[in-house]
């Protein structure tokens, strides 16, 4: 191994070092395999993968106990020599090590900060990792701002609130004066700035009596259990106020399925042939059993997994569509479907580039139904990129419209990030027991109870990051000033944006991706 990577290290240098690198970095600051605080000189070398390197890796080898416990990782000279360095980061999990990397001091306990003093390194961050930047949360101290914008007036005093801990309504000249925000308020006196923050917040939360009446609405949820981790109070109060609400899952999520519960279904099957005393149904259900246990039994005992047969494939997809069917039926909807694009059909994490198949499929889902309202999933940070896809089909099919008459398209989120309160145009309230009975929902989908198999990047359960996310913008809210509120469910009106700005930063070239 020794001899392999010194003549990895010394090709490289014979070619004259690297001339273009695409890096990615960890949330901890991993880059490659190398940890945050590896040795400068770090050569490419074998390495232990500690915690962070294992839980990052699931996405690929399906189960925790099939990720190798070693791996091989390019030196850090490689990496800091290279010409250009092209620094990519996407997720709001990934937003503080960004914060550090491009605002923190230079330090060998976080290695990748050192490519501040790199004037050939350019960072590429998507809306999520940027949270966190100076010039996202507060960019009156580092450059000048267009109060003429009332989304940028609304975003500095709901920033003032929450770092001060007081109502909107209660902000004083001192308040402002002490974050740089003089420049806003002689713009715009005090007092007219928080009634109009707090009338444009107000306007955006809604009860079950204002959501729409009568409606024909399309609820896309890219896995078949996204719809209600994300939006479970408001399908819910939709399908109460008469709307004919139809649950179009976009996914299989095969991937999510741990092996044990295939064994359960097959087991149960068997044991249903046998409890009624049908030979022929036994003979065949137990054949399949046996050939599907002798399979996951070779998967098991291989080192890094195997890749999973047609049998098995079908059984968890048969799993996760019981799942969500009984979510339907719990929500009282009038109706769902299971797609199957080929931009899930790779088999693997990594899903299939978009296709024009994949959005005719949308398409024909839209001509069909003829729906008043479409909601989509805008969190677009989950951990293998399907949501990011499917929200990407929608939008092209979307354009199939034309100039003529169109559906809204709500984005909701829930899973993996939530809207700022600024960014929202629509909060749904939601009572204790309309959380509790959401809750009950999500529990329908047995699979990813308990520790789902793609855990993504906060260890939690899905219902306890929904409720999180919930709790934590209402919360925020009554923060501002509103009072009576329980949980909330952000939802943010689809409009065609820029795909790219590009945003200055003192030490590093920052280009944020929409």
């Amino acid at each position: 191994m020794d001899e392999y990577t010194k003549k990895y290290d010394d090709t490289i240098k014979a070619l004259g070092g690297i001339d273009i690198l695409l890096l990615g970095v960890g949330n901890m600051g991993h880059m490659g395999l190398n940890g945050p605080a590896s040795p400068p000189d770090a050569k490419t070398r074998l390495v232990n993968l500690d915690k962070w390197a294992l839980i990052s890796s699931i996405p690929d080898f399906s189960e925790f106990k099939f990720i190798p416990k070693r791996g091989l990782t390019m030196g850090i000279p490689n990496i800091f020599d290279s010409k250009r360095v092209l620094f990519i980061a996407t997720g709001d999990h990934k937003a503080e090590v960004v914060r550090k990397t491009v605002e923190g001091s230079v330090t060998s306990d976080l290695l990748v900060t050192h490519f501040q003093r790199n004037p050939n390194a350019t960072v590429y961050i998507d809306e999520a990792a940027s949270s966190r930047l100076t010039q996202t949360l507060t960019p009156w101290f580092v450059c000048s701002v267009d109060w003429t914008l009332v989304s940028n007036r609304a975003r500095a005093v709901c920033h003032l609130s929450e770092e001060l801990q007081k109502p909107i309504s209660e902000l004083e000249t001192r308040d402002f004066l002490q974050y740089s925000l003089q420049t806003l308020i002689k713009q715009y006196p005090i007092e007219v700035l928080t009634k109009e923050v707090m009338s444009m917040l107000g306007k955006k939360i809604v009860s079950q009596s204002e959501l729409p009446r009568g409606k024909k609405v399309i609820i896309f949820s890219p896995h078949p259990d996204d719809d209600i981790i994300s939006m479970g109070g408001t399908l819910l109060k939709l399908v109460a106020n008469g709307n004919s609400v139809h649950c179009i899952y976009m996914t299989p999520g095969t991937n999510a399925v741990f092996d044990h519960e295939v064994e359960k279904f097959l087991f149960n099957r068997v044991n249903f042939a046998r409890s009624i005393n049908d030979e022929d149904m036994l003979r065949k259900d137990q054949e399949h059993y046996d050939r599907v246990m002798k399979f996951l039994k070779e998967k098991s005992e291989s080192k890094f997994g195997m890749k999973d047969t047609d049998d098995v494939k079908l059984i968890k997809k048969l799993i996760r569509q019981g799942e969500g069917v009984s979510t339907c039926s719990f929500c009282n909807v009038d109706g769902y479907e299971f797609l199957d694009p080929p931009l899930y059909r790779s088999g693997k994490s990594k899903k299939n580039p978009l296709s024009k198949e994949d959005i005719d499929i949308v398409w024909d889902v839209l001509v069909r139904h003829q729906p008043d309202l479409v909601y989509a999933a805008g969190d677009l940070t989950d951990p293998n990129g399907t949501h990011r896809l499917c929200l990407r089909a929608i939008t092209k099919a979307f354009e199939k419209y034309g100039e003529g008459s169109k559906p809204e398209l709500w984005l909701y989120r829930g899973a993996w990030q939530e809207f700022h309160p600024v960014d929202a145009d629509i909060f749904v309230t939601m009572t204790k027991d309309d959380l509790l009975q959401k809750r009950d929902g999500i529990f329908r989908h047995q699979s990813q109870k308990d520790r789902p198999p793609q855990p993504g990047h906060s260890g939690k359960e899905f219902w306890q990051s929904s409720e999180e996310r919930n709790l934590g913008t209402a919360k925020r809210l009554v923060g501002y000033g509103f009072e009576g509120l329980y949980a909330i469910e952000g939802f943010k009106l689809y409009r065609k944006e820029c795909v790219l700005t590009e945003v200055i930063n003192a030490t590093l070239s920052l280009f944020l991706v929409h």
